[in-house]
């Protein structure tokens, strides 16, 4: 999720005050669609979910929109996942179709499997480890992907789930209480105090900076551009008919090398393409976090991936350098073929063709994410060996302007409560550039070598 370099002192972050002072997002609505017709099927991947994933499916059950089809991909456990599905199944009478691989194929291709079979106008994608919190949240987002025609994903909030959370839904839920018994699930069991230690300093840094990212810096894109350059993974919807193109140009050159990440992968592939990626407020889902000793390597997937994703789709961060080559050659124009019939408030036609020859304004967030990614670590690495004081009082002030940041766009009563995070979750913030200059490396490394085995 956090492929942006989550620091105040940085043009992204300029950019999403820029939209955030012009204020609510003005595109009007241009359906062509109604949504409220539209099919809808759900897909869980999963792998040694078991602890979780009965909790992810009562929240599907729960949604108020009209689900088709259900389908958990159990791909290739060693645990009771399979077990944990088709007993919720019994008891909670809901028909979930479970497909079982003895070795593992990975997410995209599980993904891209059942996209292909589907006929669906939408597929919501939804990780084994996520609650949708919210029983409007499929209604919600179905309703934004379909307000305007070049709309391609929508994602609603992610905030992290707490065991105690997880504790209370199983305790509320009949069908959960009674797996939770037949199967001894860990959600329910009290940690040890290290255990709690470690996943609540996660805690404490994803509470803070989602609310940051979600409420301000995406927000403000969104407001901004019409579009952010990639959803939210644990919980998106696509249009079926956009994510099949999706794969259909992926697998011919890339095979199943969507970068360490696919939603990061899928995001860029769309504002290749001209279309959009929505956000939408007030609707949420709550994703388990690891304990902070695996938070390095997540932390390192997802900055990878967005490096990775550079690599495929170049004409999105060359376009600063494309809007500014075509200053100099007025009067050149799309062809007519490339225009669209239903026009929105954000009117650049649609193709790769037109992104190859004059780039997207989006795509000024990738050219911006790529120099902080590079440019912040080196710079602070810089500051500590020959400048400790002046690195620590860049350091304290940016703390200061997030901790102002997250006061400012949290609702109200949890203000002083968010702001205190994200203060508390600065040694990790700082920590996370350490691993982008790595990220960084490697992915440098794999260019010169000629590695592409970007796989999840």
């Amino acid at each position: 999720m956090a492929s942006i370099t989550p620091l105040v002192f940085s043009p992204t972050v300029l950019l999403a005050l820029w939209g955030k002072l012009r204020g609510a997002d003005r595109t009007r609505p241009t359906p062509n669609f109604g949504w409220k017709d539209s099919v809808v099927d759900i897909v869980v991947p999963a792998k040694n979910e078991e602890q979780l994933i009965a909790l992810c499916l009562a929240s599907l059950r729960e949604q108020d929109y009209p689900i088709r089809h259900i389908t958990v991909i159990d791909d290739g456990s060693t645990d009771r996942t399979a077990a944990v599905v088709r007993r919720f199944e019994q008891l909670s009478g809901h028909t979930i179709e479970l497909v079982v691989r003895r070795k593992s194929i990975g997410k995209t291709p599980s993904i891209r499997e059942v996209c292909r079979q589907s006929d669906a106008d939408a597929i919501v994608v939804v990780d084994a480890d996520t609650v949708l919190s919210d029983r409007n949240y499929v209604s919600r987002v179905i309703e934004e992907l379909f307000r305007n025609p070049g709309v391609a994903s929508a994602c609603g909030e992610v905030t992290p789930l707490g065991r105690r959370r997880g504790r209370a839904l199983v305790i509320m839920d009949q069908h959960l209480r009674a797996l939770a018994s037949e199967f001894d699930l860990d959600i329910t069991k009290r940690r040890s105090v290290l255990r709690a230690l470690l996943e609540g300093m996660t805690y404490i840094y994803r509470s803070a900076l989602y609310l940051f990212l979600q409420r301000f810096l995406y927000d403000g894109h969104v407001k901004l551009f019409g579009s952010r350059m990639n959803p939210i993974g644990c919980a998106v919807a696509y249009r079926t008919a956009r994510l099949r193109d999706c794969f259909d140009y992926a697998q011919p050159r890339m095979g199943d090398n969507l970068s360490f990440s696919e939603d990061i992968f899928i995001g860029h592939f769309f504002a290749w393409k001209g279309w959009r990626n929505a956000q939408v407020s007030g609707v949420r889902c709550e994703s388990l976090e690891p304990a902070v000793t695996r938070l390095p390597r997540q932390l390192y997937l997802w900055s990878s991936s967005f490096l990775q994703t550079q690599y495929y789709f170049q004409d999105l961060p060359l376009s600063l350098f494309k809007q500014i080559k075509r200053l100099f050659q007025p009067g050149r124009k799309p062809a007519a073929g490339e225009r669209r019939e239903v026009r929105e408030q954000y009117r650049a036609p649609w193709g790769e063709a037109y992104t190859h020859r004059f780039g997207r304004p989006l795509g000024l967030l990738d050219t911006c994410a790529l120099l902080e990614k590079v440019c912040y670590p080196l710079i602070l690495l810089y500051l500590a060996i020959f400048s400790p004081e002046a690195a620590l009082i860049t350091i304290a002030a940016e703390s200061l302007l997030a901790t102002a940041s997250v006061f400012a766009v949290a609702r109200n009563g949890d203000r002083v409560r968010s702001a205190a995070m994200m203060f508390a979750a600065t040694p990790i913030r700082v920590l996370s550039l350490g691993v982008d200059l790595i990220s960084v490396l490697k992915y440098g490394l794999d260019l010169a070598t000629g590695n592409r085995n970007w796989r999840k």
